[in-house]
């Protein structure tokens, strides 16, 4: 139930595959980890997410759809037990956002996915990841 909120919440109004696709995965990381399917986070867990590395391209000519992709390290850390032992480091993922006229909003609708072409791997020391748009993110 709070997954499809949240994924209502972000979701564009005319992509209602985007908040049943976002449900799933919600619901298979969840159970990955021996979670229920759904519900809060447990008590006790709290998670970070470091975002090290954006870039972002328009999918059409307005620059209304972009797709966007960030580059994190996650962290979880459970009380009593300290920080993750296993964080997750160097994770690439992706979104397509469109413009609503007031916000932006998430997609998933094929006519967009269709164009999203992989970028060169992001390394801050990497010319061509430079050239391709890959930006660093300032955490100070």
């Amino acid at each position: 139930m709070i997954a499809r909120e949240q994924w209502t919440a972000i979701a564009a109004k005319d992509s209602p595959e985007t908040i049943d696709q976002g449900v799933s995965e919600v619901r298979k990381i969840r159970e990955g980890v021996g979670l229920p399917p759904s519900g809060g986070t447990p008590d006790g867990i709290t998670f970070s997410t470091n975002v090290k590395a954006v870039l972002a391209n328009s999918l059409d000519k307005t620059g209304d759809i972009v797709v966007v992709w960030v580059v994190y390290d996650r962290f979880a850390t459970i009380r009593g037990k300290g920080a993750d032992d296993d964080p997750l480091r160097d994770e690439t993922t992706n979104l397509i956002v469109k413009w609503d006229g007031s916000d932006w909003k998430v997609t998933t609708e094929a006519k967009y996915t269709a164009k999203v072409k992989f970028p060169h791997s992001y390394d801050p020391d990497s010319p061509y990841a430079w050239a391709d748009g890959w930006r660093e993110v300032s955490d100070g």
